[in-house]
């Protein structure tokens, strides 16, 4: 049975062609919104791929043109479907670049989409040639595969090292992919689609390399170049166990990062073939478990499987002696790790043991998950002959005075935190996605909880940082769904004048915050398809327009005299909304400014002051103009 995947914004359409598809013998993986799109398609490999034309875009690129660049995009076929049945089909035109295999005006029309499906299908496989290497791999069908909420990669590596499997485990959010490639249960090499994730940017973090050498070396590995090859035509030295240790760190280092992802989707194909294509180094195969889970896993998370034990005593099992080598425990690890002798019950060894609350969660959870420690519910003899009636105990450690300069910044921090909005206190801007939510979450619950000042004492700030937890939480439980944060958003626009004309739309002001962010980065043309897009919700909303405007003299086609006529054209849109629009005013004069006619930019701006005359950005403007 093929699987497919039905990418379409209208909910409806999207639940009828579900049906339709489902009654045609296809596996549907049905999604409604680009991001996901990406996602299913990169860890699901699907067979074929049904996106409507209308799809809102993702990072300013429609769906089509994200998948025909993937690796494995160009052997899927791809039919746009558009919407004739709703009386505004947007025509073939629309699709000529997305490099579709067919187009559908009405996907309801009678026998149109599954006709064309079945030809494409029928096609192909006169058209298929064998696959080789990481690509034949991705085509078999993949050995488990899901959703990455609940953090379920740790399960699944623990289980990869058991059975000593090979193959690749891809991880996919929104148009981010990473593949992680493993020989007999430990990973042995990393990519992914972001720049920044690449081997170049981390020797580059590293000071390993200078921002040229990573440039060429970025060249060079595109090149087709093995990495050692790589480096040497980059100008790098280094070679040997230097060399190995780098990629070694390197692939823990981005395993780990893959481990704390809690959005997207993850699916494992299994095969060997990768070993021809893919420069291996042999890790610690358990070890990117523990970094991650500090990483990025909530506390309340490690805590949970051992909540049900705090009475027991846990107590190391064989396992820990054959796997210590795959565990790569540190110093400070080991040390906790010798008071699991089955005679200090867990609760003592939380609260009182070497290190910190997080640091001794953290490990006997990853102790306990990998199988190398069990629990007792009384004392255990853990040597020969050895008779034990009562627990160990042991003693509170004593706690250091808070320094004066600490305890301030940490009160100063508090009152922000518990006085403002709940984007406010994680510092996001409202249009922060679900994954700045998180990290911000967890960064900021981390820095005020008790447990980072383990050896302090912070009994007296106590109500003060739990009131930050409960105020982090709240925010975190509202701002990381996006329905709850779309309707927390309307809230706060409904209690705050946010000069509008119209009725707020959320989704119209979380797209035109993203295109201020493009502005600032100068991605002038991602700016405008966010404007546009930000319009098309709010076509009554003045302020839109003149943030239009700009982003098409900036980014718009054509020589620069036709930019200005576009962009004034926008502009007269936005003043016959609202005559007196202060920032649709100033950007005609700056627009007329630059096409050298600065008598009628000036008057424009004096117009401006009159109306009002603390207006600074007209004042700017007026002094580059002249008077």
């Amino acid at each position: 049975m093929k699987t497919l995947l039905l990418a379409e914004s209208h909910p409806p359409t999207l639940e009828h062609l579900t049906g339709l598809l489902s009654q045609a013998g296809y596996t549907v993986r049905a999604v409604s919104d680009p991001g996901s799109a990406m996602e299913h398609f990169v860890a699901d490999n699907p067979d074929l791929v049904v996106v409507s034309v209308d799809l809102p875009r993702l990072q300013g690129a429609h769906v089509g043109h994200l998948i025909r660049n993937h690796s494995m995009g160009a052997r899927v076929p791809i039919v746009a479907i558009d919407k004739g049945h709703l009386g505004r089909a947007r025509g073939v035109a629309s699709v000529l670049d997305l490099k579709v295999n067919a187009y559908v005006a009405d996907p309801l029309k009678p026998g149109e989409l599954v006709g064309k499906l079945q030809s494409l299908v029928a096609g192909a496989a006169q058209n298929e040639t064998p696959l080789k290497g990481v690509r034949a791999m991705l085509a078999r069908p993949a050995v488990v595969s899901g959703d990455l909420k609940g953090f379920p990669l740790p399960a699944l590596l623990v289980s990869l090292y058991r059975v000593r499997r090979d193959g690749v485990l891809v991880v996919a959010y929104k148009d981010l992919t990473r593949r992680v490639f493993f020989a007999r249960g430990g990973a042995v090499n990393y990519d992914s689609s972001a720049r920044q994730d690449a081997l170049p940017h981390y020797l580059l973090q590293r000071q390993v390399v200078t921002e040229a050498q990573a440039e060429r070396l970025v060249q060079a590995l595109s090149s087709g170049l093995r990495i050692g090859a790589a480096l040497a035509e980059s100008g790098v030295e280094a070679a040997g166990e230097e060399l190995l240790q780098l990629l070694r760190d390197y692939t823990q280092d981005r395993l780990a990062q893959v481990i704390g992802m809690r959005e997207g989707r993850y699916a494992f194909y299994p095969g060997e073939e990768f070993q021809a294509e893919v420069a291996t180094v042999e890790t610690p195969a358990l070890a990117p478990i523990l970094d991650g889970a500090r990483r990025a896993i909530p506390l309340k998370v490690l805590a949970a499987p051992l909540r049900a034990h705090q009475a027991e005593f846990p107590v190391r099992t064989p396992e820990f002696g054959r796997d210590l080598g795959a565990l790569g425990l540190n110093t400070e690890d080991l040390k906790i790790v010798m008071q699991v002798n089955g005679r200090i019950a867990l609760r003592d060894l939380l609260a009182h043991g070497r290190g910190d609350l997080r640091r001794g969660y953290s490990l006997l959870w990853f102790l306990k998950l990998a199988g190398c420690m069990s629990f007792s519910p009384s004392p255990v003899a853990t040597g020969p002959g050895e008779v034990v009636a009562v627990p160990d105990v042991i003693a509170p450690r004593k706690r250091k005075p808070l320094d004066a300069e600490t305890a301030a910044s940490l009160r100063d921090g508090a009152v922000k935190i518990i006085t403002g909005s709940y984007f406010r206190c994680l510092g996001l801007d409202i249009a922060a996605d679900t994954e700045a939510v998180e990290r911000a979450y967890h960064e900021l619950a981390t820095r005020f909880h008790p447990d980072s000042y383990a050896e302090f004492d912070t009994s007296e700030m106590k109500d003060l940082l739990d009131s930050v937890q409960e105020k982090l939480s709240a925010a975190y439980r509202v701002l990381s769904v996006e329905e709850k944060r779309k309707a927390y958003l309307q809230y706060l626009m409904s209690r705050m004048d946010v000069g509008r004309a119209t009725t707020v739309n959320v989704d119209a002001e979380i797209i035109l915050r993203r295109g201020e962010a493009a502005l600032k980065r100068k991605q002038y043309r991602s700016a405008l398809i966010h404007f546009e897009e930000a319009v098309t919700l709010n076509p009554l909303e003045p302020e839109y327009y003149s943030y239009l405007a700009w982003a098409t003299f900036l980014a718009g086609t054509g020589p620069k005299e036709d930019r200005a006529k576009a962009a004034q054209k926008v502009l007269r849109k936005a003043l016959s909304l609202n005559p007196y629009l202060e920032r649709a005013l100033i950007i005609s004069a700056i627009i007329d400014s630059e096409m050298d006619d600065a008598s009628v930019a000036r008057k424009k701006l004096l117009k401006v002051l009159e109306l009002n005359p603390n207006a600074q950005l007209a004042k700017a403007a007026l002094r580059k103009v002249g008077r």
